[in-house]
């Protein structure tokens, strides 16, 4: 199965196109154990525990990899262990690495992604062009190629570049690639999907910046305009993913209450879930 179907499938199956992503803050950690990587697996173990026992969960989640690389080396441990036990879970990994060099490099990073860590997916840079970016283009993974992202610097080079990137990405295309685009600027995601369904194409969008209601975190994009923008832009297929990461993981920031972690991110992920309606 290619990764866009699977990613398909697995909308279909739980009912919701949230992406969680899984990047641990020990400050912002209340889980206690002897070490900083017990803190990081009790935390998002504590979590997944959370969805199953209310049968609820994302479509994917998605650990950024700088998070576990500046705890130790141990925490990559954590990551690759936290990978294999969402999956085991049915929940596909995109994993956030934002990779990208000269073909050989390249090769190596797409071995570290999918057969050491067990990622389904992964992000890649597409600075250095195709020769960059095809060592990750498996039948069976996916790769996300950062498109136009909502961080302020992004204005620098990707104003003039984005719609060059999308055609190249159209190009690169063998099933399983898709594209990063921020939640932040719904007019700009529109445009972009407009533009791709106009050459009758439609491939997945990994969409950071979407924030919760009244859940500290995400970068202030609006889940439901997010989803309309998708459908005025012409996409039809459920292969869209809208990523929280600290509204999700922290969201027990909101009340105030640490202990109750897990039910607070189960509760946050729920309405997200009612904003999407």
């Amino acid at each position: 199965m290619s990764y866009t179907s699977l990613l398909e499938s697995r909308i279909e199956a739980c009912e919701n196109p949230v992406c969680f992503g899984l990047d641990p803050v020990l400050s912002l950690i209340p889980a206690e154990a002897d070490t900083p990587e017990d803190k990081i697996r009790k935390f998002y173990f504590d979590i997944l525990e959370e969805f199953l026992r209310r049968n609820i969960a994302p479509a994917v989640v998605k650990p950024n990899s700088a998070y576990y690389e500046c705890v130790s080396i141990d925490a990559m441990w954590v990551l690759a262990e936290i990978i294999a036990t969402y999956r085991k879970e049915g929940m596909p990994v995109i994993l956030d690495a934002k990779r990208g060099d000269i073909g050989k490099s390249s090769e190596a990073y797409s071995k570290a992604a999918f057969d050491v860590y067990g990622a389904n997916a992964v992000t890649v840079s597409p600075w250095m062009g195709g020769d960059s970016v095809k060592p990750f283009l498996r039948e069976e993974n996916g790769v996300y190629v950062l498109l136009r992202t909502s961080n302020k610097g992004a204005a620098d080079f990707q104003d003039k570049a984005y719609r060059d990137v999308a055609q190249k990405i159209l190009e690169w295309d063998n099933g399983g690639i898709g594209a990063v685009v921020g939640a932040t600027n719904v007019h700009e995601l529109r445009e972009i999907a407009n533009f791709i369904s106009s050459q009758k194409r439609e491939i997945p969008f990994l969409i950071p910046g979407v924030s919760i209601p009244g859940v500290p975190g995400g970068q202030g994009g609006d889940a439901k305009e997010v989803m309309r923008a998708l459908r005025d832009g012409g996409f039809k297929r459920n292969i869209h993913v809208l990523n929280s990461s600290s509204g999700l993981s922290y969201a027990w920031q909101a009340s105030g209450k640490p202990g109750n972690y897990a039910s607070a991110c189960a509760d946050a992920l729920e309405r997200l879930f009612t904003n999407l309606e």
